[in-house]
C-alpha cells in the first residue's frame, strides 16, 4: 500500500511539474508575441524619425519616437539568456554579421544608382566620402556609416553581441551592469545636454554607437529579464502612468532646451531612458499572460517578428522613391501629411512582393 501511495504521489508531483513547465512555456511564448508587437510599433517609430509628421506636433512627436532604437537593444538584451541557454550566441553573431553585409551591399548599390542619375561627379564624390580613411575609421570605431547612416545600428548591435559574448566567457556580467548608469550619463553629457554642460556640441557619432547606446540599453533589457518578477508586481496601472508621465517630461525637456537655445542635435533626452523602460515593462506585464490574441495583434506580431529588421534596413530607400512618385503625381501635400504611414505600409508591401518573387524564382 505504501509503495502504491508513493507511486501516486510521485505521479502527481510529475504531473504538477509538467503542468508548471507548460504554463511557463505558454507565458514565455506570450511574452515573445507581445514583444513582437512592440517591435512592429518601434519599426514604425523609426520610420517617423526619418520622415516625421509635419509642423510643431511632428517635432515633439519625433522627440517621443526616440525610444524606438533603445527598445530594440533592450529586446535583444531581454532574450540574451535564451540565446546563451540554447548555446546560439555564435549563431546570433553570425546572423547579424550577414545581415549587416547584406544591408550595406543593398545601400551601396542604391547609392551608386541614385548618384549615377545625378551624374559622374556625384558618384565620384560619394565614393570619396564613403571610402575615405576618415569614414572607415568612424565606421570601425564608432559605427558611423556613410553608405547608410541608419545602418549604424547593425554594426553597433554586432559589436555589443561580441563584447557580451566575451563578458559571458569571463563571467563578468556585473561589470556590464555597473557600467550602465555611467554610459547613460555619458550619453546625456556628451549628447543632448552637451550645450548645457560643455558649452558646445560633441560629434554625434561619439555617443550614438555600441558603447553609450548599445551596451547600456542591452544591459537594461538583460536586467529586466533577471528582475521580471519584481516588475510584474508593479502592475499595469502604475506602468501606464509612468508612460504618460515620461512622455510629458520628454516634451517638457525639449521645450526647455529649445527656449534656452541649447537643444543639441543628439537624440536622447533624460526622459527617453525612463520612457523606453516603462513602455518595455508595460508591454511585458500587460501582454505577458495573454500574448497577441486579436487579429490586429497577431498581424502586428507577424510584422514585428518577420518584417521589422527589413523595414529598418530598407525604409530610407522607400522614402526617396515615394517622395519622387508623389511629387510626379502632384500629391506631395498628401504625402507630407501622411508620410510615416505611407512609407511604413509601402515598405511592408515592397518587402512582401520581393520575398514572393524570390520564392517563385527559386522554385523555377
Amino acid at each position: 500500500m505504501r509503495k502504491k501511495e508513493e507511486t501516486r504521489e510521485s505521479r502527481a508531483e510529475q504531473s504538477r511539474a509538467e503542468q508548471s513547465r507548460a504554463e511557463q512555456s505558454r507565458a514565455e511564448q506570450s511574452r515573445a508575441a507581445s514583444l513582437d508587437v512592440l517591435k512592429a510599433i518601434c519599426a514604425f517609430l523609426v520610420v517617423c524619425i526619418h520622415v516625421p509628421f509635419p509642423g510643431k506636433v511632428g517635432e515633439y512627436f519625433t522627440a517621443l519616437t526616440r525610444v524606438a532604437v533603445p527598445i530594440f537593444f533592450m529586446i535583444t538584451g531581454f532574450f540574451h539568456a535564451d540565446v546563451v541557454l540554447g548555446r546560439k550566441s555564435k549563431d546570433q553573431i553570425k546572423k547579424i554579421f550577414l545581415l549587416g553585409i547584406k544591408a550595406n551591399v543593398i545601400f551601396l548599390v542604391w547609392k551608386f544608382v541614385y548618384n549615377a542619375v545625378k551624374g559622374k561627379q556625384a558618384v565620384h564624390v560619394f565614393v570619396l566620402e564613403a571610402f575615405s580613411s576618415d569614414a572607415l575609421a568612424k565606421f570601425f570605431l564608432f559605427n558611423d556609416n556613410q553608405v547608410g547612416p541608419h545602418l549604424w545600428y547593425l554594426s553597433a548591435i554586432l559589436d555589443v553581441l561580441i563584447i557580451v559574448f566575451l563578458i559571458d566567457r569571463l563571467n563578468a556580467k556585473k561589470v556590464l551592469y555597473y557600467s550602465t548608469p555611467i554610459l547613460l550619463l555619458g550619453d546625456l553629457v556628451l549628447g543632448k545636454y552637451s550645450l548645457v554642460f560643455l558649452g558646445h556640441e560633441v560629434p554625434y557619432y561619439y555617443v550614438r554607437n555600441f558603447l553609450f547606446v548599445g551596451l547600456s540599453y542591452f544591459s537594461i533589457g538583460n536586467i529586466i529579464r533577471d528582475r521580471y518578477s519584481h516588475i510584474e508586481r508593479i502592475g499595469r496601472k502604475w506602468l501606464a502612468s509612468a508612460m504618460v508621465l515620461f512622455s510629458f517630461t520628454t516634451i517638457a525637456e525639449r521645450m526647455i532646451l529649445v527656449s534656452m537655445g541649447k537643444n543639441a542635435v543628439r537624440d536622447h533626452y533624460l526622459s527617453t531612458t525612463f520612457l523606453a523602460v516603462s513602455i518595455f515593462a508595460y508591454t511585458l506585464v500587460r501582454q505577458g499572460r495573454q500574448g497577441a490574441n486579436s487579429n490586429r495583434q497577431k498581424l502586428l506580431a507577424k510584422i514585428g517578428r518577420e518584417y521589422s529588421a527589413d523595414i529598418y534596413v530598407v525604409h530610407p530607400i522607400i522614402i526617396t522613391i515615394l517622395q519622387v512618385v508623389f511629387s510626379i503625381l502632384g500629391l506631395r501635400t498628401i504625402y507630407v501629411r501622411m508620410a510615416p504611414m505611407i512609407v511604413y505600409m509601402g515598405t511592408i508591401v515592397v518587402i512582401s512582393v520581393t520575398r514572393m518573387l524570390k520564392r517563385r524564382l527559386l522554385n523555377i
